[in-house]
Protein backbone atom coordinates (compact mmCIF):
# COMPACT_ATOMS: atom_id res chain seq x y z
CA UNK A 1 0.00 0.00 0.00
CA UNK A 2 0.99 3.65 -0.82
CA UNK A 3 2.44 5.78 1.97
CA UNK A 4 -0.41 8.28 2.98
CA UNK A 5 -1.46 10.11 5.93
CA UNK A 6 -3.93 8.37 8.19
CA UNK A 7 -6.14 11.61 8.89
CA UNK A 8 -6.24 15.47 9.22
CA UNK A 9 -4.59 16.07 13.07
CA UNK A 10 -5.31 19.62 13.39
CA UNK A 11 -5.65 23.13 11.86
CA UNK A 12 -3.76 26.29 13.24
CA UNK A 13 -5.16 29.55 12.71
CA UNK A 14 -3.50 32.99 13.59
CA UNK A 15 -5.80 35.62 14.88
CA UNK A 16 -5.26 39.30 15.82
CA UNK A 17 -7.16 38.91 19.96
CA UNK A 18 -6.51 35.78 21.34
CA UNK A 19 -9.40 36.41 24.49
CA UNK A 20 -12.13 37.42 21.60
CA UNK A 21 -10.86 33.97 19.65
CA UNK A 22 -10.68 31.60 22.84
CA UNK A 23 -14.24 32.77 23.76
CA UNK A 24 -15.53 32.22 20.01
CA UNK A 25 -14.20 28.60 19.91
CA UNK A 26 -15.55 27.80 23.86
CA UNK A 27 -18.40 29.53 24.08
CA UNK A 28 -20.57 29.63 20.95
CA UNK A 29 -18.84 26.70 19.23
CA UNK A 30 -18.76 24.79 22.61
CA UNK A 31 -15.16 23.40 22.35
CA UNK A 32 -12.98 22.97 25.11
CA UNK A 33 -9.43 24.77 26.11
CA UNK A 34 -6.82 22.52 27.26
CA UNK A 35 -4.36 25.19 27.47
CA UNK A 36 -2.79 28.22 26.58
CA UNK A 37 0.76 29.98 26.38
CA UNK A 38 2.74 33.18 26.06
CA UNK A 39 6.33 33.03 24.51
CA UNK A 40 9.02 35.39 26.34
CA UNK A 41 10.25 37.98 23.61
CA UNK A 42 13.74 35.94 23.65
CA UNK A 43 11.74 32.36 23.34
CA UNK A 44 11.61 30.43 20.21
CA UNK A 45 8.34 27.96 19.43
CA UNK A 46 5.57 27.12 17.31
CA UNK A 47 7.83 29.19 14.54
CA UNK A 48 9.44 32.17 14.93
CA UNK A 49 6.64 34.14 14.49
CA UNK A 50 4.11 33.22 17.27
CA UNK A 51 3.78 35.32 20.53
CA UNK A 52 1.23 33.23 22.11
CA UNK A 53 -0.88 30.24 21.57
CA UNK A 54 -4.35 28.42 22.44
CA UNK A 55 -5.17 24.60 22.21
CA UNK A 56 -8.97 23.87 21.93
CA UNK A 57 -10.38 20.26 21.24
CA UNK A 58 -13.93 18.79 20.71
CA UNK A 59 -13.18 15.40 22.00
CA UNK A 60 -9.79 13.75 24.15
CA UNK A 61 -7.61 14.50 21.80
CA UNK A 62 -5.09 17.02 22.65
CA UNK A 63 -6.21 19.71 20.53
CA UNK A 64 -8.05 20.02 17.04
CA UNK A 65 -7.44 23.70 16.74
CA UNK A 66 -4.07 25.61 17.09
CA UNK A 67 -4.94 29.15 17.62
CA UNK A 68 -1.42 31.75 17.56
CA UNK A 69 -1.08 35.34 18.10
CA UNK A 70 1.78 36.55 15.69
CA UNK A 71 4.81 38.99 17.68
CA UNK A 72 4.06 41.76 14.47
CA UNK A 73 0.91 42.65 13.45
CA UNK A 74 0.39 40.96 9.96
CA UNK A 75 -2.73 41.38 8.04
CA UNK A 76 -4.00 38.49 6.74
CA UNK A 77 -4.00 39.16 2.62
CA UNK A 78 -7.14 40.62 1.37
CA UNK A 79 -10.74 38.66 0.61
CA UNK A 80 -8.93 35.39 2.33
CA UNK A 81 -7.50 35.10 -1.36
CA UNK A 82 -4.83 32.23 -0.99
CA UNK A 83 -3.90 30.13 2.13
CA UNK A 84 -6.67 28.57 4.38
CA UNK A 85 -9.75 28.73 2.64
CA UNK A 86 -12.07 27.47 5.32
CA UNK A 87 -12.58 24.69 8.46
CA UNK A 88 -15.02 22.74 8.78
CA UNK A 89 -17.00 21.41 12.14
CA UNK A 90 -19.18 18.41 12.10
CA UNK A 91 -21.88 17.89 14.06
CA UNK A 92 -23.64 15.56 15.65
CA UNK A 93 -27.25 15.93 14.51
CA UNK A 94 -29.59 17.64 12.49
CA UNK A 95 -30.66 19.84 16.01
CA UNK A 96 -27.03 20.08 16.49
CA UNK A 97 -26.93 21.98 13.53
CA UNK A 98 -29.93 24.51 13.65
CA UNK A 99 -29.34 25.14 17.17
CA UNK A 100 -25.81 26.35 16.06
CA UNK A 101 -27.29 28.27 13.50
CA UNK A 102 -29.76 30.06 15.49
CA UNK A 103 -26.80 30.34 18.06
CA UNK A 104 -25.15 32.37 15.23
CA UNK A 105 -28.48 34.97 14.37
CA UNK A 106 -29.00 35.88 18.15
CA UNK A 107 -25.52 36.91 19.01
CA UNK A 108 -24.61 38.61 16.00
CA UNK A 109 -22.35 36.54 14.27
CA UNK A 110 -21.88 36.63 10.46
CA UNK A 111 -23.54 33.52 8.40
CA UNK A 112 -22.55 33.53 4.74
CA UNK A 113 -24.64 31.00 3.55
CA UNK A 114 -26.71 27.85 3.73
CA UNK A 115 -26.42 25.08 1.22
CA UNK A 116 -26.85 21.45 0.62
CA UNK A 117 -25.81 19.20 -2.55
CA UNK A 118 -22.35 18.72 -4.02
CA UNK A 119 -19.72 16.74 -3.14
CA UNK A 120 -20.57 15.08 -0.10
CA UNK A 121 -24.24 16.35 -0.33
CA UNK A 122 -24.75 17.56 3.66
CA UNK A 123 -26.67 20.25 4.66
CA UNK A 124 -24.20 22.91 6.02
CA UNK A 125 -23.77 26.53 6.88
CA UNK A 126 -20.92 29.07 6.73
CA UNK A 127 -20.20 31.76 9.07
CA UNK A 128 -17.14 33.70 10.15
CA UNK A 129 -15.25 33.54 13.29
CA UNK A 130 -13.77 37.07 14.87
CA UNK A 131 -10.94 37.35 12.40
CA UNK A 132 -12.89 36.61 9.36
CA UNK A 133 -12.00 33.01 9.41
CA UNK A 134 -14.37 30.82 6.74
CA UNK A 135 -16.20 28.49 9.29
CA UNK A 136 -18.37 25.23 7.61
CA UNK A 137 -20.68 23.38 10.05
CA UNK A 138 -22.47 20.48 8.93
CA UNK A 139 -24.62 17.53 9.48
CA UNK A 140 -24.43 13.57 7.79
CA UNK A 141 -21.74 13.89 4.84
CA UNK A 142 -22.23 11.41 2.55
CA UNK A 143 -20.00 7.97 2.76
CA UNK A 144 -17.68 7.01 0.52
CA UNK A 145 -19.26 2.78 0.05
CA UNK A 146 -17.38 -0.67 0.15
CA UNK A 147 -17.04 0.28 -3.90
CA UNK A 148 -14.73 3.33 -3.46
CA UNK A 149 -17.12 5.38 -5.36
CA UNK A 150 -19.28 8.54 -4.49
CA UNK A 151 -23.18 8.58 -4.99
CA UNK A 152 -24.58 10.95 -6.91
CA UNK A 153 -25.55 14.18 -5.78
CA UNK A 154 -27.21 17.31 -7.05
CA UNK A 155 -25.97 20.46 -7.81
CA UNK A 156 -24.87 22.85 -5.01
CA UNK A 157 -28.23 24.80 -3.85
CA UNK A 158 -28.99 27.09 -1.32
CA UNK A 159 -31.27 26.57 1.49
CA UNK A 160 -33.10 28.36 4.19
CA UNK A 161 -32.15 26.07 7.27
CA UNK A 162 -34.96 26.82 9.56
CA UNK A 163 -37.59 25.32 7.21
CA UNK A 164 -34.74 22.72 5.82
CA UNK A 165 -36.61 19.58 5.99
CA UNK A 166 -34.25 17.03 6.89
CA UNK A 167 -35.71 13.97 7.26
CA UNK A 168 -37.31 14.63 3.79
CA UNK A 169 -33.29 14.77 2.36
CA UNK A 170 -32.10 11.84 4.03
CA UNK A 171 -35.33 10.27 1.89
CA UNK A 172 -34.41 11.72 -1.25
CA UNK A 173 -30.38 10.84 -0.24
CA UNK A 174 -31.47 7.12 -0.25
CA UNK A 175 -33.67 6.87 -2.68
CA UNK A 176 -30.81 8.84 -5.44
CA UNK A 177 -28.62 6.44 -4.09
CA UNK A 178 -30.95 3.22 -4.64
CA UNK A 179 -31.45 4.43 -8.24
CA UNK A 180 -27.93 4.29 -8.75
CA UNK A 181 -27.44 0.84 -7.53
CA UNK A 182 -30.02 -0.34 -9.44
CA UNK A 183 -28.56 1.63 -13.12
CA UNK A 184 -25.24 -0.74 -12.22
CA UNK A 185 -27.34 -3.95 -12.06
CA UNK A 186 -27.41 -6.17 -14.97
Amino acid sequence: MALRVGRLGHVGIAVRDMERSVSFYTEVLGMRLTEQFNYGLDEVGHGVAVLSGSFVRNDSTHHCLSIFTLRSAVEPPAEHAFGLHHIAFEMNSSDDLLALYRRFEERGIVIVNARKGGPGNQPRFYGRDPDGNLLEFYWSIDQIGWDGIARPYPPIEEIELESFDFEAFERERERMAESARNAKKF
